[in-house]
């Protein structure tokens, strides 16, 4: 099917929703700039954002609310801008050798209680995480006896409480990219309690206090703290949680919502005609680094621990139709070394490509040569070749892709199961962390954030390395990878670690664990009414400078 197909069809189903569930015309609501005798425009007094993100308590630790709660209250200690350029949020950074980090709170900041934000917040929040199983401070030992080293050697507070420096175990050039999605805790609220109440879960540092949460109407309302060292353009952000992308896009094109957004996730392609076609909306692209839709296999069992295999899938399928029905116009065809040319460190590595013939080939060196009557190859044994596909039956996208790769490959012989199944189930089977060392997984589609593809080394490793004690679906604990790891996470200078970053894409190319199925522009949407929009590369449209930012025509 077309998207001019799709498209038209998003139109019907969309006017539809208009009439069934908006009857008495959209809200009124007050978030157009005002414009004062001089001309400029004046603070905005409210934004409401649009998204189909899951949250049902709004507290601290609530995955989805701690995405949306980063551009407003649970503000990251600094930011990455689209060049690759680190920039101070709560914190300013500093570092002579790139093994010693010093961090120094921003004059003025404050938790939204009024307490001050702290250096001990930081340190708090490190030994917290330890708690959990996280590596910072302390080293990890799994249930099989499996180490993971802490991350610091050390670290030294100032007399003022204002500033920490953490000593890693090796330098690190790389290490502010872990910082943009760290959250620092309130010590005071937190020390030695079990447990939490929810005004307490919802204290947080940034330009924006929590006011409330109705999860009845779906709306989180923060407002301007007004202890922020500078006032952001806009007075109130209400996030608005619909319950389908359709009903959310035609409130954003009636005027009903001002952004549509979620976490690492930019408009799908389905709704990018549709929406372009409106004076209403304007839609803005911006190079991403995260992996939409990455077909990835388990290299410790089952049958991709052969790597012919892998390699025939990957000559077997067909990239072009993944850009085509679930890319935007921007979207392009990966290169075998995964990464997208936005990552530090990219080098220019084979296209993916179909070739029936080598995937034959890899499948013939794999011992698959003949077909049975339903024409899948079979072995000398006369057993089937094929695999289950795990995929999150909650995503529409990651669904399109696994039932394309499942006419693709059936074409050509290779039999897929689809196993399709809901999102905590999915989680249990292709994560280290929901599943206790146990992925279960033959090969599944994963979506990769642009915080995740940066996270340690970098180059999505954290999702490939089977040693990951939280990620780690793909399952590689090749000694050749390991040691890459180890180069890249030893490198001195930006120039060493480009270099190492150059030979993980060429182990990916070679071995082929992970297929990015195609890569795209992060594509974003909000009413023509604003101008001087900021986007990121981690947090889009929902981020802290965004409202220092944005005016009204």
């Amino acid at each position: 099917m077309s998207k001019r197909i799709l498209s038209t069809l998003l139109v019907l189903v969309m006017a539809l929703s208009l009439f069934a569930g908006c009857a008495a015309g959209p809200a009124a609501h007050t978030s157009e700039g005002q414009t004062d005798p001089s001309g400029e425009a004046s603070q905005i007094a409210q934004i409401i954002i649009g998204t189909t993100s899951t949250i049902e308590a709004a507290v601290r630790g609530e995955y989805a609310f701690d995405m949306l709660a980063s551009g407003v209250s649970e503000m990251p200690l600094v930011y990455q801008d689209t060049n690759g350029s680190y920039h101070p949020l709560l914190v300013d950074f500093a570092t002579e050798d790139a093994a010693t980090w010093t961090y120094t709170i921003r004059e003025g900041m404050t938790w939204s209680d009024g307490t001050p934000v702290t250096a001990e917040d930081i340190l708090f929040t490190l030994q917290y995480e330890d708690e959990s199983g996280s590596a910072n401070l302390v080293d990890q030992t799994d249930d099989e006896g499996n180490v993971t080293k802490a991350k610091y050697t050390g670290y030294t507070l100032s007399e003022d409480n204002r500033s920490i420096s953490l000593t890693l175990a090796a330098a690190d050039v790389r290490a502010l990219s872990d910082m943009t999605s760290f959250r620092v805790m309130p010590k005071h609220i937190y020390q030695g309690k079990d447990s939490v109440t929810e005004a307490e879960a919802r204290i947080g540092c940034g330009p924006y206090r929590f006011e409330s949460f109705n999860k009845e109407a779906g709306t989180i309302t923060f407002v301007a703290d007004p202890n922020y060292p500078e006032a952001p353009n806009v007075g109130k952000i209400i996030y608005r949680i619909f319950s389908n992308e359709d009903t959310m896009y035609m409130a954003l094109q009636t005027g009903d919502i001002d952004f549509v957004w979620n976490y690492s996730m930019g408009v799908s392609a389905t709704y990018q005609d549709v929406l372009a076609s409106s004076d209403t909306v304007t839609l803005e692209g911006v190079p991403s680094a995260n992996e939409p839709a990455v077909l990835a296999f388990n290299n410790a069992t089952g049958p991709f621990v052969n790597k012919d295999l892998r390699l025939a899938v990957s000559y077997a399928l067909d990239y072009s139709a993944f850009k085509t029905y679930f890319g935007s116009v921007q979207a392009q065809t990966p290169n075998a070394g995964f990464v997208p040319p936005t990552t530090l460190g990219y080098k220019q590595t084979e296209q993916l490509r179909t070739d029936l013939d080598k995937a034959r080939a890899h499948l013939a060196a794999a011992g698959y040569t003949t077909k049975n009557g339903d024409g899948f190859y079979v072995d000398a044994d006369g057993s089937v070749l094929g695999f289950a596909l795990t995929v999150n039956a909650g995503k529409a996208n990651h669904m399109g892709c696994a039932e394309l790769i499942k006419t693709t490959l059936e074409a050509f012989g290779i039999q897929v199961t689809l196993d399709a199944v809901d999102g905590a189930a999915y989680n249990a089977k292709t994560s280290n962390k929901f599943s206790e060392n146990n992925i279960t997984m033959e090969a599944a589609i994963y979506g990769y954030t642009a915080a995740g593809m940066g996270m340690m080394n970098g180059l999505g490793s954290i999702y490939v390395d089977g040693t990951h004690p939280v990620q780690g679906g793909a399952q590689v604990y090749d000694q050749a990878f390991q040691q890459i790891l180890a180069r890249m996470s030893g490198a001195k200078t930006i120039q060493e670690y480009t270099a190492a970053a150059g030979e993980l894409q060429d182990f990916y190319a070679d071995q082929r664990p992970v297929l990015a199925l195609y890569w795209d522009d992060m594509v974003h949407a909000y009413s023509s009414r604003y101008t001087n929009i900021t986007i990121d590369p981690a947090f889009g449209v929902n981020n802290v400078n965004n409202w220092f930012t944005i005016t009204g025509k």
